[in-house]
C-alpha cells in the first residue's frame, strides 16, 4: 500500500510517521524546495503529549504553571494543575520530518499537487515537478490533503473553503514585572472579539498577539496595545487561521473514499483560542486508524467533531459578549470556577463544559444571552 501526503505540515508530517511506523509506504509532497517553516511561538496544553504518544521535549521552550485574565474592571489569577507548553513550530515541524525520514517516508520537495482522479482500487494523483516544470501522475491506494488554509487538494474536491482570520504576534523582551511561568489573557471588545495575550519564550522573550477578523486590524490593533504598554517589537510573526464549520469532516466522501483532510485543510482548528495543532493530531490519529482498517473514519474523528462544534458553539456565545459580561464571567472565575478551570484543559472542553455549568449555574443565562446577541 502507498499513502501520498500534499504538504509537509505538522499534520502532514504525523500522518506519515505513524503510517510509516505501521509498514506503509509514504511519499510527502512538498512545494517548497527546501523544509524551513516559518518561526512561530505557539501555546499547547499537555494534552500534546499524549496525541503524539510522547513527550517532545526539543520542542519546549517553556512552561507555564498560572494564568493572569483581565477584563475591562477586573483581574483573576489561576494556578494550572497541568503546566500548558510553550513550543516553537518550526522545531516541530522539523522534529516530524526527521522522525518521518527515519521511519522510512520519503519527502518529496519542488513537487506541488495539482489534483486527483478516484476509482475504487485508488487514486491517480496529478503533480507538477516544479524543478523539470513536468505534470505527472502517480496511482497510489490513499491521498491524504495536509496542505493549509488554502489546500488544493480541498479545493480538487470542490470543498469551498473555510472563512479565515489572521493572526498576529510580536516577539519581545519579556517585561520585568511578568514571570516567565505565567501567560496573560486580555479581553477588550472595543478592539478585538477574540483577546491579546501574552507567552513568555523563556527569561527574556515573551510572544504578544490577538486573532482578529482581517490583517489589516490585526496589525492596528496590535501596534496600538504594544505601544500604550511602551513595549518594543522585536519581529512579527503571522499566520492565516482557518475557522471549522459544522459540516467539515477528515473524509472527503462526496469525491472519494480513498482522499482524506487533516490539519489546517479541514479546519480541525478550536474556534475559541484558534489553536490547531492537538486537534490537527487528533485528526490525523482518526485517518490513520481508518487507512490501517480499511474503513470509514470512525469514533474519534466523530468524537473530535463533537468537540470542535462545542467549540464553535462556545465561539458564538462570546461573539456577543460585552465587557460587562467579560467583567461578570472573571467575577464567577474568582468565585466557583477557578478549580475547573484549573484542572480540565481547553482541549477536553465538552467535560470542563459540564463541570463550568454544574459549578456555576448562572453561566446559562450569560451563555444565552451571549448566543443570541452573537448570532443576531
Amino acid at each position: 500500500m502507498k499513502v501520498v501526503i500534499a504538504g509537509a505540515s505538522t499534520s502532514g508530517l504525523f500522518a506519515a510517521y505513524l503510517l510509516a511506523k505501521a509498514g506503509v509506504e509514504v511519499e510527502v509532497y512538498e512545494r517548497a524546495a527546501m523544509l524551513d517553516p516559518a518561526v512561530r511561538t505557539l501555546i499547547v496544553t499537555d494534552k500534546i503529549n499524549e496525541v503524539l504518544g510522547f513527550v517532545p521535549h526539543e520542542i519546549i521552550l517553556n512552561e507555564v504553571k498560572h494564568i493572569d485574565l483581565f477584563s475591562k474592571s477586573r483581574s483573576s489569577k489561576m494556578e494550572l494543575g497541568r503546566p500548558d507548553l510553550i513550543i516553537a513550530r518550526e522545531k516541530l515541524i522539523l522534529m516530524l520530518a526527521r522522525m518521518s525520514q527515519e521511519a522510512g517516508v520519503k519527502i518529496s520537495l519542488k513537487r506541488r499537487f495539482l489534483s486527483f482522479a478516484s476509482g475504487q482500487n485508488g487514486v491517480a494523483v496529478r503533480y507538477k515537478d516544479l524543478e523539470t516544470g513536468e505534470d505527472k501522475r502517480e496511482k497510489v491506494d490513499y491521498l491524504i490533503g495536509a496542505d493549509g488554509v488554502y489546500s488544493a487538494v480541498a479545493k480538487a474536491a470542490s470543498y469551498n473553503g473555510h472563512l479565515q482570520t489572521a493572526l498576529l504576534q510580536a516577539r519581545i523582551k519579556l517585561p520585568k514585572e511578568v514571570s516567565r511561568d505565567t501567560y496573560q489573557v486580555w479581553f477588550d471588545r472595543e478592539r478585538t472579539k477574540y483577546f491579546y495575550w501574552l507567552i513568555p519564550e523563556s527569561d527574556d522573550i515573551a510572544a504578544v498577539g490577538l486573532i482578529a477578523d482581517d490583517a489589516r486590524q490585526a496589525g492596528a490593533s496590535l501596534k496600538s496595545f504594544l505601544a500604550e504598554r511602551g513595549w518594543q517589537p522585536l519581529e512579527y510573526q503571522s499566520s492565516k487561521v482557518p475557522m471549522h464549520k459544522y459540516e467539515y469532516s477528515a473524509r472527503v466522501k462526496e469525491v472519494s473514499p480513498r482522499v482524506f483532510l487533516v490539519g489546517d485543510s479541514t479546519a480541525q482548528v478550536k474556534v475559541t483560542t484558534v489553536g490547531g495543532v492537538v486537534t490537527g493530531f487528533r485528526g490525523v490519529r482518526a485517518v490513520v486508524e481508518a487507512i490501517l482498517q480499511g474503513k470509514s473514519v470512525g469514533e474519534e474523528s466523530r468524537s473530535l467533531k463533537r468537540e470542535l462544534d462545542l467549540h464553535l458553539l462556545v465561539r458564538k456565545i462570546l461573539d456577543g459578549f460585552s465587557d460587562a459580561d467579560y467583567d461578570l464571567l472573571i467575577d464567577f472565575i474568582e468565585g466557583q470556577l477557578k478549580h475547573v478551570l484549573s484542572t480540565v484543559t481547553r482541549d477536553d472542553l465538552a467535560m470542563m463544559y459540564l463541570r463550568l455549568v454544574a459549578s456555576q449555574p448562572r453561566l446559562v443565562m450569560l451563555g444565552a444571552k451571549g448566543l443570541l446577541r452573537g448570532i443576531g
